[in-house]
């Protein structure tokens, strides 16, 4: 048979550290007769040398030796970075209790009694090998689930910057769209008054005062209008920067909750639904705003698409207190639907939604207990009730922990 068309299996690296070279010569035989690599060594310094270069995937250690012991030996391969996860199985002729404990305290997995049936070796290799593919498997397993979630987090973020600017170009239309048409029809007066002067040379007082009048009204509407289009591109500009950096900064909470506030309006308005803000003007806060905003978004759009889900009309509440010294309570609640006793524990599970393929990811709720934990250092409860609301309270520091490198 073509071996050619199976893939290739690296045979598993046994390590074997004994001062005995009749060991040494009887486990070498018989492991490589079963399809293992094996490495020797007589002392537990040429044993460690060999453990960072050959990399094993076994290491069978003899506990007494000249020099360093075993014991130490494995403290110190525990203590490595490219060691420490290497199962370690010690050899000794000594049955004492006593002993296998220090040897399990130090990182060993296993013990082989000397002197032992080599098929006794061998199931306890086999049997540690499998647990450490196993082992592997799990972490690779863990790490793919890892980088998942943060990929549909980043998705998530992504999508909501990408409504943001949506809803804020739509926002732009109205004070720019007024703006061009003051700015238009006084470009038309004007050019009445200029084809005037060409014509007769002068221009009735009547007529220039109605002019000057027009001037001062276009002037007004064109100032209201593009200041408002600059605060709206400015706290766009504000909250894109917070939300897309996660840079800490002081900020007021009252601004930076309206102006989170205001990037939702487009949305909001298509809806029949109200936001009302009661949060202390002065309240000032040294923490992650853009996380913070992110939070708020989240609930609000939340009591929008389940809280108030069949209304034709209600309220949003976002308000916030002075709790305690140094931290500061934030409510965010509706007078919707409610939350079912079951559902209640499960909101803050990953991909729980009740409108799955309907508009709801299952993780909108999910990223926000996150954030409140693990960014924001605060705690977040729910308390609900069916038919009469859903309140979610947040206790947050004012003064957020420091974000640890790579978090």
């Amino acid at each position: 048979m073509d071996q050619s068309a199976f893939p290739h299996v690296p045979m598993p690296t046994i390590l074997i550290v004994d001062d005995s070279l009749s060991y040494l010569g009887a486990l070498l035989d018989r492991l490589e007769r079963h399809g293992f690599l094996v490495v020797l060594a007589q002392t537990a310094a040429e044993g460690l040398m060999r453990a960072e270069f050959a990399e094993p995937d076994l290491i069978l250690l003899d506990v007494v030796m000249p020099g360093i012991d075993g014991f130490e030996a494995c403290r110190r391969l525990k203590a490595g970075k490219a060691t420490k996860d290497i199962p370690v199985i010690f050899m000794t002729g000594v049955t004492d209790p006593k002993q296998k404990v220090t040897g399990f305290d130090v990182g060993g997995v296993d013990y082989i009694t000397k002197p032992f049936q080599i098929e006794e070796v061998l199931a306890r290799i086999n049997t540690h090998l499998a647990l450490r593919k196993a082992n592997r498997e799990l972490q690779d397993m863990i790490a793919t689930l890892a980088k998942a979630r943060e990929d549909l987090i980043r998705n998530e973020k992504l999508a909501g910057l990408g409504a943001m600017v949506a809803g804020i170009a739509h926002e732009l239309n109205t004070p720019i769209g007024n703006s061009l048409m003051a700015a238009s029809t006084f470009e038309n007066q004007t050019g009445d008054i200029v084809h005037g002067l060409a014509e007769d040379g002068s221009v009735k007082r009547s007529v220039f005062e109605r002019y000057i009048e027009n001037a001062r009204l276009t002037v007004d509407i064109l100032s209201r209008n593009l200041h408002r289009a600059a605060d709206i591109v400015t706290n766009f500009k504000q909250v894109a920067v917070d939300q897309t950096s996660s840079q800490r900064r002081s900020f007021l909470l009252s601004e930076v909750v309206a102006g989170n506030i205001l990037t939702l309006q487009p949305t909001i308005k298509r809806t029949p639904f109200v936001i009302r803000q009661d949060i202390p003007e002065s309240l000032m806060m040294d923490s992650f705003p853009g996380p913070l905003g992110q939070v708020v978004n989240n609930l609000i759009n939340n009591a929008i698409l389940h809280g108030y889900d069949g209304y034709c009309d209600g309220v949003i509440n976002v308000s916030a207190r002075l709790s305690s010294f140094g931290w500061v309570t934030l409510v965010v609640e509706d007078q919707g639907v409610g939350i079912k006793p079951a559902d209640l524990h499960r909101i803050f599970d990953p991909f729980f939604t009740t409108k799955m393929g309907i508009g709801g990811s299952g993780l909108g709720l999910n990223i926000v207990h996150n954030i409140v934990t693990e960014i924001l250092g605060g705690t977040i409860e729910v308390n609900s009730e069916v038919g009469r609301g859903t309140k979610f309270t947040l206790k947050l520091p004012m003064l957020a922990p420091t974000k640890q490198p790579g978090s």
